[in-house]
C-alpha cells in the first residue's frame, strides 16, 4: 500500500499534499529499530550484578523480535502518512 498522495489536508483545503518519500520513512525505520532493540537488552540485563554473559537465548529473541515489529510498524507508519505541501 503506498502512502495517499490526492487527498485534502481537511475540508476546507482543497490543496494535495506531497507526495511522500521512503527517506524519513527508513530513517523513522532504523531509530525505531535500534531503540527497541537496545531497550530490550537493557530490560534483559536490568540488575546489579549481572553482566552481558548473561542474557538468554530467548532474551536475545525478544530483542530482535522487538526490533523487527518496531522496524516494520514505523516504516509502514511513516511512509504512510503523506507530508505537507509546500
Amino acid at each position: 500500500m503506498s502512502a495517499p498522495t490526492d487527498l485534502p489536508r481537511n475540508a476546507n483545503d482543497p490543496a494535495k499534499s506531497t507526495r511522500t518519500t521512503a527517506a524519513k520513512a527508513w530513517a523513522a525505520a532504523l531509530f525505531s529499530a535500534v531503540l527497541a532493540f537496545l531497550s530490550s537488552l537493557l530490560t534483559a540485563l536490568g540488575g546489579t550484578d549481572t553482566g552481558f554473559d548473561s542474557i538468554t537465548a530467548g532474551q536475545w529473541l525478544t530483542a530482535v523480535i522487538a526490533a523487527l515489529i518496531a522496524f516494520g510498524g514505523a516504516a509502514g507508519l511513516t511512509y504512510y502518512v503523506p507530508n505537507k505541501p509546500r
